[in-house]
């Protein structure tokens, strides 16, 4: 008991941590990387007792559902042709990049598939392990996705507004 302690409290630590210094991903990234930490120190190592998997996805699950509010219904319908199109579009590039993965023996093909499926890492890596896959190797090519965006999506923002406002010759 005291090793899951111990990872959950650095995972907390972790969080906080990030959180306060503002790190991309915040909490979630802090929480996975000083937890990932304490975890190697373990030399037997630790897995997730089913039943804690079971409510942290629930309250996951909470969190996710009770962002939504009555001022999204009236973008639904005209949002929801262009989500399932970039959903499409993503699918079919996690499935070749999955491929590729797989194809070079770097990991199996599920693995790969959940770790290159647009989705949030979270909500991946606990379907991966629910669905019997590597969770790690998932968390870290979804780690490796969002640090990436967050230092390039907002880069990007700014550039487009620049160049919206820059008059045309």
């Amino acid at each position: 008991m005291e090793r899951y302690l111990l990872v959950v409290c650095a995972g907390i630590v972790g969080g906080l941590a990030a959180q306060r210094l503002n790190v991309p991903g915040g909490a979630v990234v802090g929480a996975m990387v000083l937890s990932a930490a304490a975890a190697l120190l373990i030399p037997q190592g630790l897995s997730v007792p089913s039943h804690w998997s079971t409510a942290i996805q629930i309250v996951l699950g909470i969190s996710l559902g009770m962002t939504f509010n009555r001022s999204l219904l009236p973008l639904v319908a005209k949002a929801l042709p262009l989500a399932l199109v970039s959903t499409l579009i993503l699918l079919l590039v996690a499935v070749c990049m999955a491929l590729l993965a797989s194809r070079l023996g770097l990991v199996d093909f599920g693995t790969a598939l959940f770790g290159f499926s647009p989705g949030g890492m979270s909500g991946m890596a606990i379907l991966a392990q629910t669905e019997g896959h590597q969770t790690s190797i998932v968390a870290f090519i979804h780690l490796v996705r969002i640090f990436t965006l967050f230092m390039v999506v907002p880069l990007l923002v700014r550039l487009f507004l620049v160049m919206k406002k820059a008059p045309l010759n």
